[in-house]
């Protein structure tokens, strides 16, 4: 991960390892991410522009995670993995459908 990205739309799930994978998005990537049913810490998408990631969230239908915590968690490992985050561009969507909010 980092410099492998291109510039577009990825889903992302953090494993129960810590480890987080980055996918390029499309219909029902999420549960295809790890596979098997394995279960995920967190889960979200991201976007990439001229290699920065210009948004990051935790939107996924399949897992819908809404702890700020884990959100600042896989930001963390983001950039432990050599990326760069645009400030501002964390952004918590809490499952009862109130107004986002911005974490970083």
């Amino acid at each position: 991960m980092g410099d492998d990205l291109l510039d577009g739309a990825y889903v992302y799930v953090r494993d129960e390892h810590g480890e987080v994978f980055v996918l390029p998005d499309g219909p029902h990537r999420h549960p295809r991410v790890l596979g098997g049913g394995r279960a995920a810490l967190y889960a979200g998408d991201l976007r990439m522009d001229s290699g920065v990631i210009v948004e990051l969230t935790n939107l996924s239908g399949t897992f819908q995670f809404d702890d700020r915590d884990g959100l600042l968690d896989v930001a963390t490992a983001l950039k432990q993995a050599g990326l760069m985050i645009e400030p501002g561009c964390v952004r918590l969507f809490p499952n009862d459908g109130g107004r986002p909010m911005i974490v970083e």
